[in-house]
């Protein structure tokens, strides 16, 4: 039988969980994911910066410079180059460490990188209004879009269903557990003119399991990233057609849907 503190505890994590959800702007930037370390795939780091009232990543470098802005004006073409995996970090959850060494969670690095240059070529081929119609090769009419997969630590599907059972016993409180089974995700781009290979654009940005009552992705490895992976697509999609005071929102830190 639970103890009447834990059924308050439960009741007061609860109302936190639903408080936090309804002040949506604030608590998507103090409960989403933080940034990460830069790799060397990012140039020139030390003028990366936030610009959040534009775009949502944690970081980001534009070039101003008039002749290289005026050779982009032309381009109508976005060309997608294979996502390296390059400067990818070891797994460091020891739950999910544990869970590939025993073979209850397969690595699929490569899978996932085809996954981010498919979800970002298709956000432009579905765009209802595209600036950049997508090519399969690169020409002195397109941008190249580069990108890179950083960190990837997979969900932990066992810690997950440890979890879930604990919220039938002791409630809600038993999702603070969380933190030892999520995953995330962490990307890198880099936009060039395809003809000089100036750089034109760069950002960095890391995504973590979103909150949840309950989904099915909590038992997927990989089930969250795919989420952040479109999320990420459709928003560098939309940056790249909105005008310079338009703010492409940022995505939610929870969600309701268990699929």
């Amino acid at each position: 039988m639970t103890h009447p503190f834990c059924h308050r505890l439960s009741r007061l994590a609860l109302l936190g969980l639903v408080f936090a959800m309804c002040s949506c702007q604030t608590s998507n930037r103090l409960l989403h994911a933080k940034k990460v370390p830069l790799s060397p795939f990012i140039e020139q780091p030390h003028v990366m910066m936030p610009a959040r009232k534009r775009v949502p990543f944690h970081l980001i470098r534009r070039n101003f410079d008039r002749e290289a802005q005026w050779r982009v004006v032309k381009k109508t073409e976005i060309y997608i180059a294979p996502v390296t995996l390059k400067y990818l970090r070891p797994v460091k959850q020891a739950v999910v460490k544990n869970e590939i060494k025993a073979g209850s969670v397969k690595r699929d690095e490569p899978g996932v990188a085809r996954a981010v240059r498919a979800a970002f070529a298709n956000a432009f081929i579905t765009s209802s209004q595209p600036r950049y119609k997508w090519v399969k090769n690169p020409s002195a009419n397109s941008l190249t879009l580069e990108l890179a997969i950083i960190e990837l630590n997979p969900t932990s599907p066992t810690g997950n269903a440890v979890k879930t059972a604990a919220k039938f016993v002791v409630g809600p409180l038993a999702g603070l557990g969380g933190i030892f089974t999520k995953g995330n995700i962490a990307i890198e781009g880099k936009i060039r003119n395809s003809a000089t290979k100036e750089l034109i654009f760069q950002f960095a940005d890391n995504e973590a399991d979103k909150m949840t009552f309950y989904t099915l992705r909590d038992y997927q490895p990989y089930g969250h990233a795919a989420v952040a992976i479109k999320e990420w697509a459709a928003q560098l999609e939309e940056f790249s057609r909105t005008v310079p005071d338009h703010q492409v929102e940022e995505s939610n830190f929870f969600t309701l849907m268990p699929w």
